[in-house]
């Protein structure tokens, strides 16, 4: 009997009932668009937000100056090791670079170091016209190098931790003696790709062949960017690097650590076992002992800060959406509720308890409102995919989990709206409600 009520009931006055109904597809919609936005984009932004530079380093610890780069290998043994996207060790050494006007008879760009002799240094330079020189930085790196050999499918460098860089020609190869110069170092020496330098360290030299220019707007456009192996013969210390920087998956974290340990064990595992800049930099610290780890804040920092003002916002457009969606539910059962009150009298007077009748046209609300719900999440799926694509550049997959979450998020803001109507206009004696319908 009482679904049967329930029934005629919504077959009547259905204009107003469309317009609630309406009103929560709309609140529901939007909230599950940005919501399946927002978890689709989420680590996507994270990602483009820190690749605009690498979010942790390592420095040789106390008593060092340099470190291994074989050892580096040791970060693909750590907890979170499929959070590491890219490691780029760096060794600067200021050198004279010079133009080579002639040929060095070797178009493979294949040269190495002269011997300790200088023989072979000096066949080199006598083939060789001097041109432009200068005194520049020099930065020993990886290009395309395996983080770790027992691993040869990973591979990073410099172009993975930096990139925004932008190289006119190519990349230098790690296992030749090739360079990419700064745009105003190219200026400078009037060289580019396809031209010829002299390294040269004191008793030593390498000749490079140019392969690329880097235009990046920063520090880099007044260095020469070489393989770290390079770097390593000219100043003797092959495989040695004085800073390594890493490109981490982390979760946003605010400046404010706390020491891991003042923590207590539970603090430490759920602090330990979150992707978080300090997680991360700490398991790399105990992997590599005579190095430190270490965050970058101002990458992390700015990460986090926009990262929540984002989320601030797609939060405050839901909750506007769905606050007019409840508006329209209260407008629409304040007016279904007034239109039938001779029928609520009477139910009451002839012997209905008040609270059965209230929870009679709630339950017509709940209805409606898990209708709208479940309209408003199928349109809200799609309207992620095209918000996604169209907006924020992001390929938003398939979140079906969100149906549910929509459907009862439809039933709630349909109740909420409802609760406060429908008790004022039932809150009347029998007598009253029927005189009221009557006039």
């Amino acid at each position: 009997m009482y679904a049967r009520l329930l029934v005629e009931s919504l077959r009547r006055g259905t204009r107003r009932k469309l317009l609630a109904v309406t009103a929560v597809c709309l609140g529901t919609l939007g909230a599950t668009a940005l919501a399946e936005v927002l978890l689709a984009s989420g680590d996507r932004l994270a990602a483009e937000l820190s690749s605009y530079g690498a979010n942790l380093e390592i420095v040789p610890g106390p008593g060092r100056e340099t470190l291994d780069a074989a050892r580096l290998g040791e970060l693909r043994r750590i907890f979170w090791r499929n959070n590491i996207v890219a490691v780029a060790p760096l060794h600067p050494l200021r050198v004279r670079l010079t133009r080579a006007m002639g040929t060095s008879g070797d178009p493979e760009g294949r040269g190495g170091a002269a011997n300790a002799d200088g023989e072979e240094r000096g066949r080199k330079v006598a083939s060789l016209a001097a041109g432009a020189s200068t005194v520049a930085e020099a930065v020993g790196t990886w290009f395309d190098h395996p983080l770790d050999p027992r691993e040869a499918g990973f591979r990073t460098g410099l172009p993975r931790t930096r990139p925004t860089l932008r190289v006119t020609g190519r990349w230098p190869s790690d296992e030749r003696p090739e360079a990419a110069l700064g745009r105003r170092l190219a200026a400078r020496l009037g060289a580019g790709p396809g031209d010829r330098l002299l390294a040269q360290l004191g008793g030593r030299t390498v000749e490079l062949a140019v392969v690329g220019r880097v235009d990046s707007g920063g520090e880099e456009d007044d260095q020469a960017l070489v393989p770290l192996a390079v770097v390593g013969r000219l100043a003797g210390q092959p495989g040695r690097f004085t800073r390594a920087e890493v490109f981490a998956q982390t979760n946003p974290e605010s400046r404010n650590v706390r020491d891991p340990r003042s923590m207590t064990p539970a603090e430490y595992d759920a602090w330990y076992c979150t992707a978080y800049p300090s997680s991360v930099a700490f398991q790399i610290g105990q992997a590599l002992p005579e190095a430190r780890a270490r965050v970058v804040h101002g990458v992390t920092g700015a990460t986090a800060d926009v990262l929540g003002k984002l989320r601030g916002v797609l939060l405050a457009l839901s909750v506007v959406a769905l606050l007019g969606a409840a508006i329209g539910v209260t407008a629409a059962m304040t007016a279904t509720v007034l239109e039938r009150r001779l029928e609520a009298g009477l139910m009451v007077a002839i012997g209905a308890a008040r609270r059965r009748v209230v929870f009679f046209f709630l339950s017509e609300a709940a209805l409606l409102g898990g209708l709208g719900g479940a309209v408003g999440g199928a349109l809200g799926l799609l309207a992620g995919r095209w918000l996604g694509a169209g907006a924020l550049g992001v390929r938003v997959p398939w979140t079906p989990v969100l149906l549910p979450f929509a459907l009862l998020l439809g039933i709630t803001v349909a109740l909420a709206a409802s609760i406060a109507p429908v008790s004022r206009a039932l809150g009347r004696y029998p007598a009253a409600l029927l005189k009221r319908a009557d006039a």
